[in-house]
């Protein structure tokens, strides 16, 4: 028996199988784009998701002999706003989670609910990163559309429709549809709901993280090549399913996520900061976590250069010293999140001069994220949760450059399990506890290989220290000019 998972991230569609005892059996993907019509806009058609989700299932259980799927569980990005009318059919492109067109959406809430009254409800700000405000832009700019919606949807409802016909999506994902979910009941908030205007009944039912959904119906069955029947388990937001499957389970542990964004995630957090991103975890606790762009900022700079290999990138990188011989970066390209939480900040290369190539700015680039989630650690050293180690996953942690630079940046032993599929490997041990092949969380730790270890360099502490509070500085003195 095995366990199959579908994620639909930003960049791509992964369906992996599991063997029950947890080990990965097969694993495909298939890319897409993000589409950006305007400055600042980023979007998708969500269908791309269905058409390589279903397309992976049937070739991978050919490949693997069509063994018998114990359960199915779901996981995707978040938060997005993606209409659906009543047949399931997306109305418009998905307006993804790195969109920040709803700024005056934003600027409305907190005029009208206020910023500390939505940090009291939902323990996070009014930005337009959260779903909620993108909502509210759809609502409001393109209210025909509006009128026609039956399901406002995350990724996750667009593959449990299309596998059970029910939209549903469950509190991880809900949480980052501030300020519409209410944590304490972890239901949709009317009263919120009512003042923007948004028909509550037009958002999917919310379940847990490990309850089975419904099962693959006959047409779904004929478009994957699944049994009709198989259980579909809820699953649960990308980035809370990575922090599951990473084994962050204990204090002084968080995960992060080195793909298209870049997540450090903390769970059972005893309070809150507004500075970071809060929502609930897949296993039921509060999660918190620092967001900023990650291999979206790679993909970027490789593009500067005409996109030479990555392997050509980080040879010269890593023959240029620690701190980019005082060349820094902001990687502010689409706004920025925690823990600034300003849509109108932009990317910044300062302190350029005629010494610097290539390598350091791609050097640049790498410590310019690391010093992102190095001002996020120290959020939540003042949470009383200082963490003791990183375990790093995800496409960025296969560099062994980045996993030496956020090391040195962050002071903290860098894990790595270089075979772990991450995000779908705690969809699959979701699956496995919904089906009570699991009893406990702690059982996970069976399924973990063993971690390949980075120490900071300590010749290189005093170096990032510095350059450290420099960076620390620039977004203040530029945030006027922004």
């Amino acid at each position: 028996m095995t366990y199959l998972t579908v994620d639909a991230g930003t960049s791509s569609t992964k369906v992996c199988l599991f063997r029950q005892d947890g080990s990965l059996w097969l694993s495909r993907s298939v890319s897409y784009p993000v589409d950006r019509p305007q400055p600042g806009w980023a979007e998708q058609d969500p269908r791309a998701w269905w058409q390589a989700a279903s397309a992976l299932c049937r070739a991978l259980l050919v490949e693997a002999g069509n063994p018998p799927v114990r359960a199915v569980s779901l996981s995707g990005q978040a938060p997005l706003c993606v209409p659906l009318d009543r047949h399931g059919q997306p109305l418009r492109p998905a307006i993804l989670w790195l969109d920040r067109r709803a700024a005056p959406q934003a600027r409305w809430l907190q005029e009208h609910l206020g910023v500390e009254e939505a940090v009291h409800l939902s323990g996070n700000v009014l930005d337009p990163y959260f779903g909620g405000v993108k909502w509210l832009w759809f609502r409001r700019e393109e209210p025909e559309l509006y009128a026609r919606t039956w399901k406002i949807a995350q990724a996750q409802t667009y593959l449990a429709w299309h596998l059970t016909g029910k939209a549903i999506t469950d509190p991880s994902h809900a949480g980052m549809c501030s300020p519409c979910f209410n944590p304490q009941t972890r239901q949709w908030d009317e009263r919120i709901c009512e003042l923007m205007e948004l028909d509550a009944e037009r958002l999917p039912e919310i379940h847990a993280s490990t309850e089975i959904i419904g099962e693959v119906t006959r047409r779904a069955a004929a478009e994957t090549g699944l049994k009709a029947g198989t259980p579909v388990v809820c699953g649960g937001g990308d980035f809370a399913c990575a922090c599951l499957g990473a084994g962050a389970l204990n204090p002084g542990q968080g995960a992060l996520m080195l793909g298209t964004a870049g997540n450090l995630l903390v769970p059972a957090l005893e309070r809150t900061d507004p500075r970071l991103i809060n929502t609930l975890h897949v296993t039921g606790e509060r999660l918190s976590m620092g967001g900023v762009l990650a291999g979206e900022v790679i993909t970027w700079v490789r593009g500067l250069f005409g996109n030479p290999s990555l392997e050509t990138l980080e040879a010269e990188a890593a023959r240029v010293p620690p701190g980019a011989e005082g060349l820094l970066f902001l990687p502010y390209l689409m706004g920025e999140r925690t823990p600034v939480w300003d849509a109108q900040a932009r990317g910044v290369y300062f302190g350029i001069s005629s010494l610097h190539n290539r390598g350091h700015f791609y050097r640049a680039a790498l410590e310019g994220v690391a010093f992102a989630f190095r001002e996020i650690t120290s959020i939540f050293t003042a949470l009383g949760r200082p963490l003791h180690e990183v375990i790093i996953l995800d496409g960025g942690a296969r560099s062994p450059l980045w996993r030496q630079v956020f090391a040195d940046v962050l002071g903290l032993p860098v894990r790595w399990r270089p075979t772990s599929p991450g995000t779908s490997h705690g969809a699959a041990f979701l699956a496995a506890l919904a089906m009570a092949d699991a009893s406990t969380r702690d059982a996970l730790q069976h399924w973990l290989e063993p971690t390949l270890d980075v120490f900071p360099n300590q010749e290189a502490q005093p170096t990032y220290a510095g350059r450290f509070a420099v960076y620390r500085q620039l977004y203040g003195r530029l945030k006027d000019l922004f």
